[in-house]
């Protein structure tokens, strides 16, 4: 597709040449075994998160999983990759087209799309042993695709293009978006009910799969560059500055998440109402277990960008980005569990009046809060902002005796150390 290095005054042009030349980085390439239902060999003391290794060094912008083995990553240059036993091993697919191939679904282990650059949409219907090239009657750029099941699927571009088909590709027609936004994502719950995001916050949806689409928009001007849905009620859309809105309405209402990060947010997958993540620009990978009320960081293992993301279930997970980055997790991305008490080792601030917010940095404090407890002398902590492995953060609890006090955390392994904090008057 064509590309301008160019500096330029419109923010969709700006935002389009960002989202395709991304970073050219060289790929450190590590190879790990994933089979279905077992257990996949990730490195001693490392993250949920581990590399695989994808054989190339295209930047892959989408993935695609239909169980927990049969997978597809999408990229430069045309760059499609395959795998059949999880991303233990991955091999290149011949696509038949070097357009900048930007997403990928697919309905099955055999049947799926393609979509990129200048209209372009690939199909197959044998796992992708063969693409063929579809016609869309567009030259716009295609940004991402999606399918709600082996016929209904839609197709989404710069300047509002909406395609959608009725067989599974063999034709596709252009759909009135109301918009002029360029789309980056799209997704639907069902063969009726659609939502796409894009430029200057802009959000579309439909409940006739896609006769009519009306705007959601929020007021906002910041970019949605993904958007999942894990039911016709609960979704989530992701965007620039570590944006994340979520709706339990089907978009009637939308509210800000905190996402806790300023990263730019380029993909989000949810497993079901409560498990989700989102990926972003420096390799960053947010996770939830609850629906998004609270959002954690989990390490990545890699500094490349990350572009797309897919789960099999809320266990299985691949994220695809830069120079060829395939990272897995078979835990949901969490950190191994503690092997021992937790330990803290520093305090900021180190004091404080009662209700500041502390953090307490450290080791074995669990991936997730649970049952543990945070303590200012004899009083617990109420309030938590974040919990992650080695961070915490949380407010002086309201009753906490005046002077200095111990800080302990206490997990279902054991009791920290003490440090000494000073609650002010």
């Amino acid at each position: 597709m064509a590309q301008s290095a160019t500096p330029t005054g419109n923010p969709a042009v700006r935002r389009r040449t960002y989202r395709l030349l991304g970073l050219t980085l060289i790929p450190i390439c590590l190879a790990m075994a994933l089979s279905a239902g077992a257990s996949a060999f990730v490195p001693a003391g490392g993250s949920g998160w581990f590399k695989q290794t994808s054989g190339t060094t295209a930047i892959l912008r989408g993935v695609a999983f239909t169980d927990a083995t049969h997978g597809w990553a999408v990229g430069k240059n045309g760059a499609i990759l395959a795998t059949t036993d999880g991303g233990a091993t991955w091999s290149a697919q011949g696509s038949g087209t070097t357009e900048y191939l930007l997403a990928v679904a697919f309905t099955d282990a055999t049947r799926g799309w393609a979509v990129g650059g200048g209209g372009t949409i690939l199909a197959t219907t044998n796992g992708g042993a063969a693409w063929s090239k579809q016609i869309s009657g567009t030259s716009e750029d295609l940004y991402e695709v999606a399918f709600s099941d082996a016929t209904h699927g839609w197709a989404v571009g710069d300047w509002g293009v909406i395609l959608a088909t009725t067989d599974g590709g063999a034709t596709w027609s252009a759909l009135s978006s109301g918009s002029s936004a360029t789309l980056f994502g799209v997704a639907f719950s069902d063969a009726t009910h659609g939502w796409a995001v894009g430029s200057n916050g802009a959000i579309v949806a439909t409940t006739n799969g896609g006769a009519t689409w009306s705007a959601q928009n929020l007021g906002g001007s910041e970019y949605l560059n993904g958007v999942a849905f894990s039911d016709a009620t609960h979704g989530w859309a992701v965007g620039d500055w570590g944006v994340i809105l979520a709706t339990t309405d089907g978009g009637a209402t939308w509210s800000a998440q905190s996402s806790g990060t300023t990263e730019y947010l380029n993909g989000v997958a949810f497993s079901d109402a409560t498990h989700g993540w989102a990926v972003g620009v420096g390799g960053a990978i947010l996770a939830t277990t609850d629906g998004g009320v609270t959002w954690s960081a989990q390490a990545s293992g890699t500094t490349a960008p990350l572009h797309g993301v897919a789960f099999s279930d809320a266990t299985l997970g691949w994220a695809v980005g830069d120079a060829g980055t395939i990272v897995a997790t078979t835990n949901g991305g969490q950190p191994p569990a503690p092997t021992g008490p937790p330990q803290i080792v520093k305090l900021k601030p180190p004091s404080g009046k009662r209700g500041v917010l502390v953090t307490i940095s450290g080791a074995n404090f669990g991936p997730a809060q649970g049952t543990s407890l945070v303590r200012f002398g004899s009083k617990t902590c109420t309030t938590y902002v974040s919990w992650s492995d080695a961070q915490i953060t949380c407010n002086v609890p309201t009753k906490a005796k005046y002077g200095t006090v111990k800080v302990t955390v206490t997990t279902a392994v054991g009791k920290s150390n003490g440090k000494p904090f000073k609650v002010k008057r």
